[in-house]
């Protein structure tokens, strides 16, 4: 009896055990990519992302966070997820454009008149677009998220377009910002944004445009003591998904992946609230902050709207179409605000 009852308990061990490891055969792994500085907004949206896994081990998904850079550059990223390398990532718009040149329309300089139209024109009109432009390369564009807006830096204010003729200046590589400060006859170089300091040291440029993050984190500001906050084009980043990957999920992991990242109001709000305390923060370390008035934004605006023919037509592919369909968003933003007023 006491021989019988030993076996079923060993063969019950043995057969728990071998569950377990057909279960642990079984859980999936989703490894993300991006590059986030601790204690930014942006790692704390990470964190937020490994809670809810946590959260939810029952699941059978387990995360790999790699969010220091380990995965390369956002090229590098991208490549790998299409390739499954990688399965979810955050992906700034400029490295996006490498793949879905369309993108570069929503930096059109001026293009917005306010932060809450562009937000409604991303969200309502351009997403959907843009989700299925990358359907076709085998990814899912789960939702926009947050960078900031570009600015100009240097060692002098930007309050008209003529103050950056002839100017040696940082320019992104995307075809907004090369055609339209070529346009306005700047001297315009192209680098990344890590080059920026060793370059303003060096005099190969006396200024040029970034996102507030990376003047302040870099220590631009050091070298270059004049911000002018012209918000000339915003930076919205996207969070991407491998197709496949997410075709393989549970609807309940599915489910944990779309909502473990803050959605799009809570990671914009995150952002903007810490931008808005860095900026209020910049003369206390010796910038000198600029903000246009009305009649300077509008003089940089009328100016501005006279490159997005040369733009648009640089960008090539359906450029014309989500210019139209960003038009249409700003017509329907602005009937939501007179039905509300």
């Amino acid at each position: 009896m006491k021989a019988t009852t030993i076996f079923t308990a060993f063969a019950s061990l043995i057969a728990f055990l071998a569950v377990g490891t057909v279960h642990a055969q079984d859980r999936k792994v989703m490894t993300i990519g991006a590059y986030s500085v601790p204690n930014t907004p942006w790692d704390l949206n990470w964190q937020d992302v490994t809670a809810a896994f946590e959260a939810n081990t029952e699941l059978g998904l387990d995360l790999e966070l790699l969010v220091r850079g380990e995965t390369g550059s956002s090229e590098e990223r991208l490549n790998s997820l299409r390739r499954n390398r990688l399965q979810f990532v955050s992906s700034p718009l400029g490295s996006g454009a490498a793949m879905i040149p369309e993108l570069a329309v929503l930096q059109l300089p001026f293009l917005f008149e306010s932060t809450p139209e562009a937000d409604f024109v991303l969200d309502e009109y351009a997403l959907p677009k843009f989700q299925a432009m990358f359907a076709e390369k085998g990814i899912m564009f789960l939702r926009w998220t947050e960078a900031g807006s570009n600015h100009l830096f240097g060692d002098r204010p930007f309050l008209t377009p003529d103050t950056v003729k002839s100017f040696p200046m940082r320019v992104q590589t995307t075809k907004a910002s090369s055609v339209y400060f070529e346009g306005l006859q700047a001297d315009a170089v192209y680098m990344s944004s890590n080059d920026i300091v060793q370059s303003l040291q060096t005099g190969l440029i006396d200024g040029g445009e970034a996102v507030t993050i990376f003047y302040w984190m870099t220590g631009i500001y050091e070298e270059a003591k004049h911000f002018t906050l012209t918000r000339h084009a915003i930076e919205p980043s996207s969070i991407l998904l491998n197709q496949k990957f997410w075709d393989g999920l549970t609807p309940e992991q599915r489910n944990l992946v779309s909502t473990a990242y803050p959605g799009p109001d809570a990671a914009r709000k995150r952002v903007r609230e810490w931008m808005a305390k860095v900026e209020d923060d910049l003369p206390g370390l010796g910038v000198s902050l600029h903000r246009l008035n009305d009649e300077q934004r509008a003089a940089w605006t009328t100016q501005a709207q006279s490159s997005y023919d040369a733009i648009l037509e640089s960008i090539g592919g359906d450029a014309e179409e989500i210019y139209n369909l960003v038009l249409e968003g700003q017509v329907a933003y602005a009937r939501l605000k007179d039905e509300d007023s």
